[in-house]
């Protein structure tokens, strides 16, 4: 699996460029309790995102999820938007979780 320069994989950076750029990815829990990731872009059908993509990514540190059922969204982290900045035009902000809007002013 080739490694970006922000030492992810090639899947992940892409995944994390996505998200900067506005998509939002979710785990949805079907009746049986199985989970679906899915990255729903700003316009356009949903994509299927392999499991074990982000299980490397929450590990990493990047991702964090609100834990919510039966459709959890992940949000990058503080480290996961300093990845996303070295990967797509930074003009854009995701949100992050800490201070929400990550282009503006921090909050203490």
């Amino acid at each position: 699996m080739p490694l970006s320069s922000a030492g992810l994989s090639s899947a992940g950076a892409s995944l994390l460029g996505a998200m900067a750029s506005g998509a939002t990815l979710k785990v949805h829990r079907t009746l049986d309790g199985a989970k679906e990731y899915r990255l729903h872009p700003l316009d356009g059908p949903a994509a299927t995102v392999d499991a074990a993509l982000v299980t490397d990514l929450l590990r990493r540190g990047v991702l964090q999820s609100n834990m919510k059922f039966p459709a959890a969204t992940f949000i990058l982290t503080e480290h996961g938007r300093a990845q996303a900045a070295k990967l797509v035009d930074s003009s854009s902000a995701p949100l992050t979780s800490r201070n929400y809007a990550s282009g503006g002013s921090t909050q203490t």
